[in-house]
This record gives C-alpha cells, sequence and structure tokens, in this order.
C-alpha cells in the first residue's frame, strides 16, 4: 500500500511540475510587441505563446573588442529559438528595435523570416551589421514577434 501512495504522488508530482511549466507561457495576440530592458549578450526568453508558436529565447552577441575604426560596423549574430506547438507549419518574423536608456531609437535586427514544421523545436541565427556605438548604447529592445502563417 505504501508503495502504491508513494508511486501515486510521484505521477501527482510530475503532473503538477509539467502544469507549472505549461502555465509559465503567457498567451499573446498574434504580433507580440513589448518593449523591456536588454544588455548586448543577455539571453533573454520571452516565454509567449503567439498563436500556437513559443518564443523560446533570443540573444543578440556581439564581439567584445571592436577591431575596426571609430564609426565602422561589426558583425553580431541574433540566435531565435521557437517551439511550434500547432498541427501545421508556421512562418515566423521576429524584428528587434534597439534602443537607449531612455527609449530613443538605435538601429533595427530583422531576422530572415523562417518556418517552422509542426510540432517542432527550431533554432535560427542571422548575422548583422551594428555600429560599436549602437551596440554599446543599447539598453532596451523593442521586440515583434509574428505568425504569419
Amino acid at each position: 500500500m505504501a508503495v502504491l501512495t508513494i508511486a501515486a504522488l510521484a505521477v501527482t508530482g510530475t503532473a503538477a511540475t509539467g502544469l507549472a511549466q505549461e502555465s509559465d507561457w503567457r498567451e499573446v495576440e498574434n504580433p507580440y510587441q513589448e518593449d523591456i530592458e536588454y544588455t548586448m549578450g543577455a539571453s533573454v526568453d520571452p516565454r509567449v505563446l503567439v498563436d500556437g508558436v513559443r518564443w523560446r529565447s533570443f540573444t543578440i552577441e556581439a564581439p567584445d573588442e571592436d577591431p575596426f575604426a571609430e564609426g565602422a560596423t561589426v558583425e553580431v549574430e541574433l540566435r531565435v529559438e521557437v517551439e511550434n506547438r500547432r498541427s501545421s507549419g508556421a512562418r515566423i518574423l521576429v524584428i528587434l528595435l534597439l534602443e537607449n536608456a531612455d527609449g530613443e531609437p538605435l538601429g533595427r535586427i530583422e531576422a530572415r523570416q523562417f518556418k517552422v514544421a509542426p510540432g517542432r523545436l527550431k533554432g535560427r541565427s542571422d548575422s548583422v551589421q551594428l555600429s560599436r556605438r549602437v551596440i554599446d548604447s543599447t539598453r532596451r529592445v523593442y521586440l515583434f514577434f509574428e505568425v504569419m502563417e
């Protein structure tokens, strides 16, 4: 009897953990838009569900040192991870508007649109050019995430 009770508690605990993880996701309108604080190199987990697609994370990686003359641009990498929980494919658009601490615009990163098959997790990387001034001044990011189909 004690073994059955322990097994029942273990299953109940696992199910409760799964439900708690499911409830950590915010269901939001398509397209999703939000302004957040951000520091270059930080990984952000928006944890939003947009039309059946979870936006799991994004990171903007910039080189630590600028080997170029002042005013030149450097290559940064945008990494995005999404999970399509729909029964059909989805085409995703991600745009990040970089802002200073006062919310003034500095630059824009638009990832190439990409498709995610039904029931799949997909990571995507895009490279873009930004000036060192933009990289050093970014303190906020305005997020735009749209499920196109």
